[in-house]
């Protein structure tokens, strides 16, 4: 039990302890975790896709060779008479240039390689802000774990200061068994709520280091309480205008659309003629080693010889015109046209939805900012009622009933206070994560 109600300021500090602050929490994040490296590689290969396709505006020279032996002679006619082939190599080089001249296709594909680049930007964006919303959280999570552990410690305190006063005034003759008793059975029934808190605490840190990237073996401590950051809780939100312009979401199914657009014209593209100019220059010839001649040419021995001659050099322009393809091009057309107003309908939807998680938000933090106000006032009375339930237990006048009802009346309002708080934080993490401002 001792070792449970060690305060949680005592708890594992080291002097290589990685002290977390929001600010440093967010920072390491979005450097360390594994979603936005994967994210930011995701850029680079479209980067090289995009370059991939400007290239192809680029001339090309392509270099083809080849070189064949005769294992079996082929035969020849020479004045009216069959002989074999003297030839027993044949050989060609050959150098062609291709320039690309009008290329529709070409030049649509492109532009959608530009898009490409939009899409994966915006796929990094919100990789960023799903991931800045889950820190924020996760953070918010912990500040009221701890918190609560504190404000429980601090009600294990009250439990305790009234079980040593039952049982002092027990022992003088001046309470009964029974309030020192039910004093005792109020201490103990928060140890096993403290140590869920702990266990809370520990989780709660573990799910923080997987989002920031860290070893799990790397202790942290971190800084900051949720009163902390009641100045960042607004007076109302009445008044707030739902605004999905920034939504990520929203934006990449528009890039979509752009996409099908493109790749509409893309497919039209199918239709056109392209041209495209061209030059080839190489040589060929064939290689023959020593052979003698038919009797009835003298059989005379003839050396070897290699006769490589220049093909010539020949420039021209290549017109392709596409005339007919069996209405393969026109069902293509149709299949984008109906993915097109497909994606429309999936846009309405979700930007339905999209503005009811906003409003359901919105309307989560005016309901905690109502419940910080009642728990705050509730603090005072609840304080209030404390001292006076002690100052009549002191005089004998009051029971234990009335001085521990008021401990866990006090208790209470105070983990009311910081769960609004919480409440609070994580709705508005949740409409900034919706509304796309806190990229």
């Amino acid at each position: 039990m001792l070792l449970m109600l060690i305060p949680l300021t005592g708890i594992g500090q080291r002097t290589d302890t990685l002290q977390i602050n929001l600010e440093t929490a967010l920072q390491v994040a979005l450097s360390d975790n594994p979603m936005i490296q994967i994210a930011d590689q995701e850029i680079k290969r479209v980067d090289y896709s995009k370059k991939e396709a400007w290239y192809g505006l680029i001339p090309t020279l392509s270099g083809t060779a080849s070189i064949n032996k005769y294992v079996v002679p082929g035969r020849m006619s020479m004045f009216g008479m069959i002989m074999d082939n003297p030839a027993d190599y044949m050989g060609s080089a050959t150098l062609t240039l291709s320039i690309p001249l009008i290329v529709p296709a070409l030049w649509k594909s492109i532009e959608m390689t530009d898009l490409q680049m939009l899409m994966a930007n915006e796929q990094a964006r919100a990789s960023k802000i799903t991931l800045r919303n889950e820190v924020t959280k996760a953070y918010y999570q912990i500040l009221l774990a701890q918190d609560s552990y504190s404000t429980l410690y601090d009600g294990f305190e009250l439990a305790k200061q009234n079980y040593e006063e039952a049982k002092q005034r027990f022992d003088l003759g001046l309470a009964a068994e029974y309030d020192c008793i039910s004093a005792e059975v109020q201490m103990q029934n928060l140890i096993p709520t403290i140590s869920q808190v702990e266990n809370g605490i520990v989780q709660a840190k573990s799910f923080l280091k997987v989002l920031m990237g860290l070893d799990m073996s790397i202790p942290i401590s971190v800084q900051g309480k949720l009163t902390e950051f009641e100045r960042n809780v607004a007076s109302s939100t009445n008044s707030r205008d739902i605004s999905l312009n920034n939504n990520s979401d929203l934006i990449q199914l528009d890039i979509q659309m752009q996409q099908l657009k493109k790749q509409f014209q893309l497919q039209r593209t199918q239709r056109l003629p392209t041209l495209a100019g061209f030059g080839r220059y190489g040589y060929s010839g064939t290689a023959t080693n020593t052979i003698n001649l038919p009797p009835e040419f003298g059989g005379a021995p003839i050396q070897a010889r290699k006769d490589l001659l220049p093909d010539g050099l020949l420039v021209g322009l290549q017109l392709n015109i596409p005339i007919f393809n069996g209405f393969t091009n026109i069902m293509k057309e149709k299949k984008i046209e109906v993915s097109a107003k497909t994606l429309q309908i999936q846009r309405g939807y979700v930007e339905d939805n999209l503005t009811l998680q906003a409003t359901v938000a919105n309307d989560n933090m005016a309901k905690a900012i109502i419940q910080m106000e009642a728990s705050k006032k509730g603090i005072q009375l609840a304080e209030k009622g404390y001292n006076i339930s002690q100052e009549r237990y002191n005089q004998g006048m009051g029971t234990m009933l009335e001085l521990r009802s008021s401990s866990q009346a006090l208790t209470q309002a105070k983990l009311s206070y910081n769960q609004a708080i919480a409440d609070y934080l994580s709705a508005k993490a949740d409409y900034e994560k919706v509304t796309g401002i806190n990229d």
